[in-house]
């Protein structure tokens, strides 16, 4: 018994030792002087989404009424990449939504004086009726 003290004391104490408390650099903290944005802000940025998608015939009989949960990438360059479809509607809305998000132009986010990447995950409307213009291809 006295050894399996010992022993148990011992790894207790090699354990602390060698154990490391260090921040990680994939989750620090992050102060932008001003984050990525749609110039015109978010309710251009909607109506010019809606002006360009376009829709299978399926989704407009469909009329379809949802939301389509994004995560994207606003490149220091003002692009956007890396478009991942967290919550998407189907009837192709999903695929068109993403081919239309990759051609915007977003004003990039800025930390410390210096344009830098960002990650956005937004919520965006998608209403589809009678009047939206129909997928030619």
């Amino acid at each position: 018994m006295k050894y399996l003290c010992i022993i148990s004391l011992l790894v207790v104490i090699v354990f602390s030792a060698f154990s490391q408390d260090y921040p990680d650099p994939q989750n620090m903290n992050v102060s932008y002087n001003k984050e990525a944005e749609y110039p015109g802000g978010i309710s251009l940025f909607i109506s010019d989404l809606w002006n360009k998608m376009e829709y299978t015939q399926e989704a407009i009989d469909a009329k379809v009424d949802g939301e389509i949960m994004v995560s994207f990438d606003v490149k220091a360059d003002s692009t956007v990449s890396g478009v991942i479809i967290l919550s998407g509607l189907g009837y192709g809305i999903d695929e068109e939504f993403a081919k239309v998000l990759l051609s915007m132009k977003f004003a990039p986010a800025s930390a410390e004086g210096n344009i830098i990447n960002q990650n956005m995950i937004m919520n965006i409307p998608i209403r589809v009726g009678p009047k939206s213009k129909l997928k030619t291809d």
